[in-house]
């Protein structure tokens, strides 16, 4: 008798640990997904640092860049004039492009995600709880956001600059192009005025 009593009132008792042990594993896994999402967009993040520092100096050397003396010879003023003003571009994006740099770069060492770091590698990977744990979700998600916010200002300026690249490119090729047409058109013009002398 003291058997079939114990029975129904141990049963129950052990359906309510198990599925707390259910939420709880459902709450880590939730954890851990934030936390490999925000180690996604870091890495992203630090893939676009490194093609904005690239692009910062192909920006920068392209500015520096001059003409042959045969382009500026041959060159028309008009293309010149739109050549110098796409050049002229790269001033008003190298700012915004140092700055997410510089924000990229330093993105890893705030104290917040130092903080996460520590808190996932110490008690959530383990699966460890702590004091603080109701606050994580928070925490990760006012990271995430942050590494959002980031993301989106770099892709906003990287394609900037790559139309102010492009246009720059584009400029130069029709700038040379019209420069060695005027070239050719007066060295033809030199030889049939020297035929007919």
């Amino acid at each position: 008798m003291n058997d079939s009593d114990q029975s129904p009132l141990s049963a129950p008792a052990v359906e309510p640990a198990s599925a707390d042990a259910e939420v709880r594993q459902d709450h880590w896994q939730i954890l851990e997904a934030r936390w490999r999402q925000i180690l996604g967009l870091e890495a992203g993040i630090e893939s676009m640092r490194q093609q904005m520092d690239s692009m910062r100096s192909q920006m920068e050397s392209a500015f520096k860049q001059s003409l042959t003396v045969e382009e500026k010879v041959h060159a028309l003023q008009a293309d010149v004039a739109q050549w110098n003003k796409s050049k002229n571009r790269v001033h008003y994006c190298l700012p915004k492009v140092r700055e997410f740099i510089h924000r990229a770069t330093w993105a890893l060492g705030i104290p917040e995600r130092k903080r996460l770091e520590e808190i996932f590698k110490s008690y959530i990977e383990p699966r460890v709880t702590f004091p603080e744990l109701d606050k994580v979700p928070e925490m990760l998600d006012s990271l995430f956001k942050d590494r959002q916010v980031l993301t989106a200002q770099g892709t906003t300026v990287s394609q900037e600059c790559r139309g102010i690249m492009a246009e720059i490119q584009r400029t130069l090729r029709t700038l040379q192009s019209n420069a060695a047409s005027r070239a050719r058109e007066k060295r033809e013009a030199m030889r049939t005025k020297g035929k007919h002398l």
